[in-house]
């Protein structure tokens, strides 16, 4: 398996809205309301060959404001994974608070100490998703690294911002599901799906899908056995108590209690 090269995308065209991006917070504080290890160093060297023995270094993109099972789900996956070195990364190695304001975190990696990367994975947040989407540090960081990889991945809104700086222009994606029409705003085609694959581009519906497209990246990586091991390490068995979990499910009053799916013309 090799990584594919992409010149840098259009970024002139197809940006969301800031309108749109406080959205996306006021969304997050209406949903709280209701509601291997890293390794410490940078990945280095070619993309190893695929299949069982080969090495993957993963790099888990972080931000002020991220909504942490977007980005600690996928860490509990894959970092479990024989063969996986997995990084996170920021701008700043200092301490970062999450949307819910209660939880600190840090990258253990600043960016500018990775060069390339065999998968990188951006999750999504409230109101941080539009700091970073309109950090020029960061953008400039995605679109560079991007050319490096075997996979890149988007999260809930992360894909957001993959879209935002037009990464997903023109291809088939998916998110959180308030925000549809947000991703389509930005070049991509939406598709109402727990995740989605298009070329190597994967995105997730939201926060809780990044296990799931975790699991389908690790077979993907190195076949459905060491997924399903990894599956049952972490005893994922969901059985939630109601099936409320999608907006296609979800009884009417349930969505509209979250505000419901923005319309298109609340972002332009």
């Amino acid at each position: 398996m090799s990584g594919s090269r992409h010149a840098d995308p259009p970024t002139s065209i197809g940006k969301i809205g800031r309108r749109a991006f406080t959205a996306i917070g006021l969304a997050g504080g209406a949903a709280m309301l209701t509601a291997g290890a890293p390794t410490g160093q940078p990945p280095g060297g070619e993309p190893t060959p695929a299949g069982e023995d080969r090495k993957t270094h993963i790099t888990m993109l972080l931000y002020p404001g991220t909504t942490v099972l977007d980005w600690i789900g996928p860490y509990e996956v894959l970092h479990r994974v024989p063969g996986v070195e997995f990084v996170l990364t920021a701008a700043t190695t200092d301490l970062m608070t999450s949307d819910s304001g209660l939880v600190d975190y840090k990258a253990n990696i600043p960016l500018d100490r990775i060069e390339r990367t065999d998968v990188l994975i951006v999750p999504g947040g409230a109101q941080g998703v539009m700091g970073a989407a309109e950090d020029p540090v960061i953008a400039d960081w995605l679109r560079r690294i991007d050319r490096t990889t075997i996979y890149t991945v988007g999260v809930c809104t992360g894909s957001l911002i993959l879209a935002h700086i037009g990464l997903l222009r023109g291809r088939r994606a998916t998110t959180y599901w308030k925000f549809p029409s947000m991703l389509e705003g930005a070049g991509a085609t939406f598709v109402p799906q727990r995740w989605v694959r298009d070329g190597k581009y994967w995105t997730s519906a939201g926060v809780s899908a990044g296990i799931d497209i975790s699991l389908a990246l690790t077979a993907d990586l190195y076949g459905a056995k060491r997924a399903m091991t990894t599956q049952l390490a972490i005893e994922y068995d969901p059985r939630p108590p109601f099936d409320a979990g999608s907006v296609r499910t979800a009884p009417p009053d349930v969505v509209d209690a979250l505000g419901g799916i923005m319309p298109p013309h609340s972002h332009r």
